[in-house]
């Protein structure tokens, strides 16, 4: 008898710390991301999110039932990168554009955790607004194949910085500003093409 209530409570010791570590994993385990409704209003722009093209996130802070949803990806970094936001948050996802036709109509309700995710940055495929986008993707071969397609560099969370997602290029004077210089170039060239292709027929 002795033995089997040794063993017994042996087994119940060891038992312990597994059936805690099991409770602490179930209370540190991100929420699951939460569905867009009809009345999700960007943080920044205090637009519906339906009035946006894009990927968008979504960050779940500790206390609150609703997510604090974001018009955009670029938007959803900034959220966590200026210090006057919250820093208790329990999970951040971003829209998984890996398997869109058109990553300017994402499907809405597929997310991927936005610190597991790969990231194109400063692609020719522009955000919601305009700007500068990092397009979000649950498997890195797509996030390189879209950039092969669309230039751009892929990176994770942890590697995007500050000045890339708080002070970006404005795209449209970047695009005016490399459209011109184009256009310059092409005048110069042409012309002395031109010139050259006369004189070598003469």
């Amino acid at each position: 008898m002795r033995t089997s209530l040794k063993a017994a409570l042996l087994a119940a010791t060891l038992l312990l710390p597994l059936s805690a570590c099991k409770d602490e994993r179930a209370e540190t385990a991100p929420p699951a991301p939460v569905a867009i409704t009809a009345d999700a209003i960007g943080h920044y722009c205090g637009m519906n999110l339906a009035d946006h093209p894009g990927p968008k996130g979504q960050v779940l802070v500790k206390g609150q039932e609703r997510p604090v949803w974001l018009s955009s990806v670029r938007d959803t970094f900034a959220f966590t990168m200026l210090p006057e936001e919250t820093k208790d948050v329990r999970a951040i996802y971003v829209t998984d554009v890996g398997k869109a036709a058109d990553p300017q109509k994402p499907d809405l309700s597929v997310w991927v955790e936005a610190r597991k995710a790969w990231y194109v940055l400063n692609s020719r495929q522009r955000g919601g607004m305009g700007e500068a986008e990092p397009f979000p993707f649950a498997d890195e071969a797509a996030a390189r194949a879209f950039a092969a397609a669309n230039g751009g560099t892929v990176k994770r969370f942890a590697e995007v910085k500050e000045d890339e997602i708080l002070t970006p290029p404005t795209p449209s004077e970047d695009h005016i500003a490399h459209t011109e210089a184009m256009d310059h170039s092409g005048e110069n060239g042409g012309g002395q093409g031109g010139h050259s292709g006369h004189g070598g027929g003469q």
